[in-house]
């Protein structure tokens, strides 16, 4: 669903604090795959996105795509 290059904001449905520094923010997808390094098998078919701010700041976690919305 999500591809490298999209627009994205941590979803509102998100109640996880960790992400309150970036709730408000656009995220930019930076690398979107299913599998890798920290991948939670029983995640499958969901992609595990990196991401970085529109100015440029590197997000310090990933999320997989029930964790976002489409800006």
């Amino acid at each position: 669903m999500y591809k490298v290059g999209q627009k994205v904001k941590v979803s509102s449905e998100n109640d996880n604090d960790n992400y309150d520094s970036f709730r408000d923010k656009v995220l930019i997808i930076t690398h979107a795959e299913v599998g890798g390094r920290g991948y939670d098998s029983g995640m499958y078919p969901e992609k595990l996105m990196c991401f970085e701010t529109e100015d440029g700041e590197e997000v310090p976690f990933s999320l997989y795509e029930y964790e976002v919305e489409a800006v």
